[in-house]
């Protein structure tokens, strides 16, 4: 199943009449657009020639499976960033920020191919997919250049690792749905599969300043900063469907190292290490490569097809997780799978679900509960894996406690005799810092 099935269904339908000659006018796009409503109601019923929607998003399915977003903003907009555009000309402010660059790969050649209507309508129906794709995990489109996007994640005082795993899920996401789902609906009616190449970079506190460009009435509100520069840099070195980052997402939420591996380039026909975005006697800034499809395989809904392509799957058998402070259980709020970076000293409770309702044992079963931790605290403390000491053997329920930095798992397997295992994993980001309202005497008692 595709996670926007409504979306490529729409697209489709407009394709289908691409074949036919497009009338040359402002209104032309707009006809054909409102001809195929009349079989996907993925469409809006009307579109009028002064409006900017070309498809209606759906945005039901990232709810379901990556579930709601705490960063996410009420309205949609473009430019100045909301939570700091009260900021004078004047003023300045210190305060990090996750710059992501989206670049739409060989737009520049399609006017040479297309009518200008076809080239908005590829152009326009990427760009939009992704301000809805971000904006749903709190990101914020601070300008369309032309064939590119730049977003910034980023919420006021909040936790900057939270806006690291929120530009990591947005970019695997459209990197997964571009080349996998959208690309094909392009191919089938005899056009170049559209493509994207992502840049992203963090930069702290110390590194990032906030301030207006320009004077009054002709300004921006932006951010000054090498890693902003750097995000552009780094997209524009990535390769096509790809995503390439800077070291410090890695060194923020501890990046488990099977998602990342260093570039190389040809040299005299061999590939050599490509290490450094920047190097110089100053500063030797490495980046990597950031395996989109490997890290989403890794969430319970997704699986490879036949094809090598990710599906999303809808299992009978699922974790409901929830996240809690010792001794306040019924406080807890329900965890999806790496939503956001756990602070330490939480418990996290996993319940064995079948169709949404609480699991129940059958008799010739046996639950295995194990997890698997990341990163270099689990790593220095030998709990790189461990099962609880059998102490949740045969249980429907397991509890764990947030103790190591970094991106971890729990796996439940449930042992049948005559038929097939059940094996369930549940992805979760487990931050450095601790949650310090917690009273440590509950931890330990």
């Amino acid at each position: 199943m595709s996670l926007f099935k409504n979306y490529k269904s729409g697209i489709e339908s407009v394709l289908s009449r691409s074949e036919q000659k497009f009338q040359k006018g402002i209104k032309s796009p707009y006809i054909l657009l409102n001809q195929s409503t009349e079989t996907f109601s993925s469409l809006p019923t009307t579109i009028e020639p002064d409006s900017k929607t070309i498809l209606e998003f759906d945005s039901n399915q990232l709810q379901k499976y990556f579930g709601p977003n705490k960063y996410s903003f009420d309205t949609i907009k473009i430019g100045n960033h909301p939570d700091f555009e009260n900021l004078e000309h004047n003023q300045t402010l210190n305060h990090h920020c996750v710059s992501m660059f989206v670049d739409i790969k060989g737009s520049t050649r399609l006017a040479l191919k297309y009518s200008l209507e076809e080239v908005r309508l590829i152009k326009d129906t990427l760009l939009t997919l992704c301000i809805n794709v971000v904006s749903h995990f709190g990101g914020h489109v601070h300008r369309l250049q032309g064939d590119a996007v730049f977003v910034q994640f980023v919420r006021k005082n909040s936790n900057p690792n939270n806006s690291v795993i929120n530009a990591l899920n947005s970019a695997s996401v459209l990197c997964q749905v571009v080349s996998e789902d959208l690309s094909s609906a392009f191919e089938n009616y005899g056009l170049d599969p559209i493509k994207i190449r992502v840049g992203l970079d963090y930069g702290n506190d110390d590194n990032v300043m906030w301030s207006h460009y320009g004077i009054a009435n002709c300004n921006e509100l932006t951010t000054t900063s090498l890693h902003t520069d750097l995000a552009a840099k780094l997209q524009n070195k990535a390769s096509v469907n790809s995503i390439r980052i800077g070291k410090n997402l890695v060194d923020a939420i501890e990046m488990n190292e099977d998602y990342i591996s260093i570039p190389t380039v040809k040299k005299n026909g061999q590939p050599v290490e490509d290490r450094y975005i920047i190097q110089s006697s100053e500063l030797n800034y490495c980046q990597f490569d950031f395996s989109w499809k490997k890290y989403l395989n890794s969430f319970s809904f997704y699986r490879k097809n036949g094809s090598g392509n990710l599906e999303i799957v809808d299992n009978p058998f699922t974790l409901k997780a929830s996240v809690y402070r010792p001794k306040q259980e019924s406080t807890a709020s329900q965890y999806y799978e790496n939503n956001y970076s756990i602070l330490k000293g939480k418990y996290i409770k996993y319940q064995l679900m079948i169709n949404g309702s609480p699991y129940y044992k059958k008799p010739h079963e046996k639950i295995i509960w194990e997890a698997f931790n990341s990163g270099k605290e689990a790593k220095l403390a030998n709990e790189e894996r461990h099962n609880f000491e059998n102490f949740y053997l045969n249980q429907t329920y397991c509890i764990a406690h947030a103790g190591y930095h970094g991106n971890h798992y729990l796996k439940c397997t449930i042992q049948r005799e005559h038929t097939n295992n059940i094996v369930l994993k549940f992805p979760i980001y487990v931050d450095d810092k601790l949650d310090t309202d917690i009273n440590l005497n509950n931890i330990l008692n």
